[in-house]
């Protein structure tokens, strides 16, 4: 269901979840939730499933449905999510869905992360969205409001069908970010190649501050041990 990039449940259907089964549930659970984060879903549906034994089931009311961001319904943002990956990173990480075209029956995810920088006293900014194959042709210059600073953010890994971009910021840009109240992404189409108006994104800092001690900490551990 939350793999569809528009997401429509009848009126008259149930959706249900549960818990799945194995011994290595708990690792499979953290994958989940930032697989669901990146299709514009909040993790807390992992959470909420995995209360629930695996044989039985739970109907999702209405009001969950929609909190969770399990259809696409105008825009949604997900809480900041604190990533654990396999192999020891932490990031944080949200998304945010935008309806596109003129109809606005379709959707986009974009995504935003923070995560530690092999620059000293710095933390990575970074930008993933996927692109339509025209967009891919002429992709977007993207540029970054974070505080009071602009920035053209540069390419992280080329692909055909993606755009992902980073930077590193300063602690004084983060903390501009979180006292402004949103990063804010703008996509620049060039016009000559195609006839897009520019697009700007937004993601809420709110709730962003509990979790950057905990990022800060970790990268400070990486940069004492740089084995880690």
């Amino acid at each position: 269901m939350v793999g569809a990039s528009t997401r429509d449940l009848d009126p008259g259907a149930t959706l249900r979840i549960h818990s799945g089964v194995g011994g290595e549930i708990d690792k499979t659970e953290n994958s989940l939730r930032r697989y669901v984060m990146g299709l514009g879903v909040d993790p807390a549906l992992v959470d909420a499933a995995a209360k629930i034994p695996s044989r039985t089931f739970r109907g999702l009311s209405r009001g969950e449905i929609e909190r969770f961001g399990i259809e696409t319904r105008g825009v949604y943002e997900t809480p900041w999510f604190a990533y654990h990956g396999p192999a020891g990173e932490f990031l944080l990480l949200k998304s945010v869905t935008y309806p596109t075209g003129d109809t606005g029956d379709q959707y986009r995810t974009r995504t935003v992360g923070l995560a530690c920088s092999p620059v000293p006293s710095s933390i990575r900014f970074m930008y993933h969205q996927e692109l339509t194959a025209k967009e891919s042709r002429t992709p977007p210059m993207i540029r970054a409001k974070i505080g009071d600073s602009l920035i053209d953010l540069t390419t992280l890994n080329p692909q055909k069908d993606l755009v992902e971009k980073s930077f590193d910021l300063e602690p004084r840009q983060l903390q501009g970010a979180i006292e402004t109240g949103s990063f804010e992404i703008t996509e620049v189409f060039d016009q000559s190649m195609i006839k897009k108006p520019s697009l700007v994104a937004r993601f809420s800092t709110l709730g962003l501050s509990a979790n950057i001690v905990a990022l800060e900490s970790k990268c400070a551990l990486k940069s004492n041990n740089p084995s880690q």
